[in-house]
Parts: structure tokens; C-alpha cells; sequence
């Protein structure tokens, strides 16, 4: 089974930023660190997962020094600008230094990984004190049993609002911000079932996977997306 960013229904539909909200979630996050003084100029963003480089193009026209890494060569990556560069390599340990980071970005990508927990502390390690930590990911609206992870699709990894704050703190980051996104989740898959493939089959697989629609009369909690933004204010322990 490919991946659900390996669907040409969903990248027809999402771009080169493979996620709800796009890069207006990404300049919401950032416009909102910037308002209160929480973006160094000329600081080290590393977008984690990076994906096509979308969010890297983005980091650099505003001025800051930008850094995406992903475990996947992706030939279809987008060129990136100025002081843009690409590492392939495991977010879950990331070659850094510690404390050289100045934002963190993990967009949709924790979801995805099998020990979210052991990812966010290994990139905590990199991040500067006082350095800033947005994430945004799928998220569970209604409390239920944690399914098994599915490494092709960030549905299954689905938190709720609660523990997804709880997975931030124990990595030493201090929630400062968030936001209820769901309708951009929503108007993703509006816009699958618009622009989606010519076979119905496939539309139906990629809107089951990515936005939690139930398939061939299966039944599904119902999922929403959020956007957290946090400070590190302690080292993360095992």
C-alpha cells in the first residue's frame, strides 16, 4: 500500500505542502510568533518531515535560515530558495548539535511516527532554550482506544487536544498557544472528493486514510486538527 502523500489525488489536491491548511496554518503560526517577539531574525528553522519543501520556501522568504529534514528522498521537492538546504535524514535522531535550533516544525508529521514521544525529545535536544516548537496534526474529538499505527497514513496516529499538550510538555516545551483547525481538515477533504481521482475506489481509500471518512461501511471516530505552539523551557528526560 503507498503512502498516503504517494496518492495522486491527494497531492493534486494538497501541492507541495501535503497536510490540511497549508501554508496559510504555516504563516498563521509564524505571524503569530512574530507579533510577540518569538522569531529571531536570521534564526535556524528546521522543518521536520519536510516533505516536498513547501513550509522551507516559506521559512527562508521571511528572512530565516532553513533547514528540512526527511527520510525519504523525494524527487518532486520543490527548489529550494536562498538559505534553504534539504538533510536526509531520521527525525527521530536528528545528526544536530544540541541547542542550535531556533523553531521546530513539525507539521503533520508526528502522527506519522511509531514513538512520537521519543521524536519531539530527540528534536527538543536541538532546539536553543527559549526556542520556539510549532506542531500541527490530526486529532481525536471524541476520547478513544489508541489504534495501531499505520506508517502510510497520520489518521491512525490521531491524538486527542489533551495528550497531544501532555506529549509537548514532557518533552520540556511549554504550550504558549492553540488553535481548533478542524475545518481545514474538512475543506481537504471537500476538495478531495472534488478533484479527486477518476476511479472512485481510490478517492474513497485516500479520503478514509487521510481524513478519517469511513470506508466500505465502516464506522470511525471523528477526527478534527490542531495547531500547538510552544517554548522549551526544560531538558526533556527519558
Amino acid at each position: 500500500m503507498s503512502a498516503t502523500w504517494e496518492e495522486p489525488a491527494f497531492r493534486r489536491v494538497t501541492g507541495n505542502t501535503w497536510r490540511p491548511g497549508g501554508l496559510e496554518l504555516t504563516r498563521r503560526a509564524l505571524d503569530w510568533c512574530a507579533a510577540r517577539n518569538l522569531l529571531r531574525p536570521g534564526g535556524l528553522a528546521l522543518d521536520m518531515g519536510c516533505g516536498a519543501g513547501g513550509t522551507l520556501n516559506l521559512l527562508t522568504s521571511l528572512g530565516l535560515r532553513a533547514v528540512g529534514l526527511d527520510r525519504r528522498a523525494n524527487p518532486d521537492a520543490e527548489a529550494a530558495q536562498g538559505a534553504a538546504w534539504r538533510m536526509c535524514a531520521d527525525v527521530t535522531r536528528p545528526p544536530l548539535a544540541a541547542g542550535i535550533a531556533d523553531i521546530l516544525l513539525f507539521e503533520c508529521v508526528l502522527s506519522l511516527l511509531a514513538e512520537p514521544r521519543t521524536a519531539l525529545c530527540a528534536a527538543s535536544r536541538v532546539l536553543a532554550r527559549g526556542g520556539i516548537c510549532i506542531v500541527s496534526d490530526i486529532t481525536l474529538r471524541i476520547a478513544t482506544a489508541s489504534e495501531q499505527r499505520d506508517a502510510s497514513s497520520c489518521f491512525s496516529g490521531a491524538l486527542s487536544p489533551r495528550d497531544w499538550r501532555a506529549l509537548l510538555q514532557t518533552a520540556g516545551l511549554r504550550v504558549l498557544h492553540e488553535e481548533d483547525h478542524s475545518h481545514a481538515l474538512a475543506q481537504l477533504a471537500a476538495r478531495l472528493v472534488w478533484y479527486g481521482e477518476d476511479t472512485a475506489d481510490r478517492t474513497e481509500t485516500c479520503l478514509a486514510r487521510v481524513c478519517g471518512f469511513p470506508s466500505s461501511g465502516k464506522s470511525c471516530q471523528p477526527r478534527g486538527y490542531g495547531l500547538w505552539i510552544a517554548r522549551k523551557e526544560a531538558i526533556c528526560t527519558p
